[in-house]
């Protein structure tokens, strides 16, 4: 796996985020998220609320003549118990060894609200990026244009444009919705779709014309955010298909935050359902079974960009 600081730039091709079937299904209502449970075999787990924010003190954290990226992110592990076993190494590809939580062993539900404290209008981005036990995703940025030394952000696991109004306007300053089960069910497809990328390169381009080895780390970040589009479904999308593997890992915390191109006052505050589908891998309130420890492992395509 790419760590930080050891990857490859390249051309994205990369699309943002655009209006569509499922990104007008996300702007439900936050309450929701209570009728669409699991099932009444899961136990259900909502987390106290998680906010991060950004000011107008806030520093880019990328910036050039044309553009200035503002950015916040915040982490949030899951209540995931332990392994109580030793997990064994093999054929788990991409991982090295057995996943421990498994797609089918917990869901994840988040619920969102955005707030605009600014007296003008914001464009911003709402970011959720996953995490296994086998690293957390990274996105950073692609250089598109190495003559202009033009870079791009690649896309996050979950990365939607919300419009804001002014505070001024009342409840059209503030946005929300939820991402469903479903959709971080495929959030977790896409991440496990996206290592296996890493570990088992394409060898052509997305159109079917074989590329040369020297240029594949360069083709890379288009396969990875193809598959991180939300309008893609990993598992019947024609161009990432054989890469979902057979075993997926399930969520077992994420990155959350905002991306803007202006100096901005907002706010995301997130709650998030976690359901153990049965197989006593989320630890209940007031349990003090150990935790699973999170990952300190970096799985990226990206770059943090030019050295300044």
């Amino acid at each position: 796996m790419q760590k930080l600081g050891s990857f490859p730039l390249g051309h994205s091709g990369a699309r943002r985020p655009a209006s569509g079937p499922r990104a007008l299904a996300v702007l439900a209502l936050v309450g929701a998220a209570a009728s669409t449970g699991c099932g009444d075999d899961g136990r259900t787990r909502m987390l106290p609320p998680a906010q991060v924010a950004m000011n107008p003190d806030t520093p880019a954290v990328f910036k050039t003549d044309e553009m200035s990226i503002y950015e916040v992110k915040k982490g949030l592990a899951f209540p995931i118990l332990a392994p109580d076993r030793t997990l064994a190494a093999g054929a788990y590809g991409p991982y090295d060894s057995e996943p421990w939580v498994r797609l089918e062993d917990v869901r994840v539900q988040i619920s969102w609200t955005i707030s605009n404290l600014d007296a003008q209008a914001h464009n911003v981005e709402l970011l959720i990026d996953p995490w296994t036990e086998f690293g957390r995703y990274w996105p950073g940025l692609t250089l598109v244009d190495p003559d202009e030394g033009k870079y791009l952000p690649n896309l996050s696991g979950i990365d939607h444009y919300y419009q804001l109004a002014s505070a001024e306007d009342g409840e059209k300053s503030r946005v929300n919705g939820s991402y469903t089960y479903d959709d971080c069910d495929e959030l977790a497809r896409d991440f496990a779709t996206v290592m296996n990328l890493i570990k088992n390169p394409p060898t052509s381009e997305p159109g079917g014309q074989p590329v040369d080895p020297a240029n594949q780390a360069a083709l890379l970040p288009t396969y990875v955010n193809h598959a991180f589009d939300f309008e893609n479904l990993s598992n019947k999308d024609p161009l990432v298909k054989q890469w979902v593997p057979s075993t997926v890992a399930g969520l077992t915390g994420i990155d959350f935050g905002l991306r803007a191109y202006e100096q901005s006052t907002i706010a995301v505050e997130i709650v998030v359902e976690v359901t153990d589908q049965g197989n006593d891998k989320v630890r209940e309130q007031g349990s003090d079974k150990p935790l699973l420890p999170p990952t300190t492992t970096i799985i990226t395509v990206g770059t943090s960009g030019p050295a300044t």
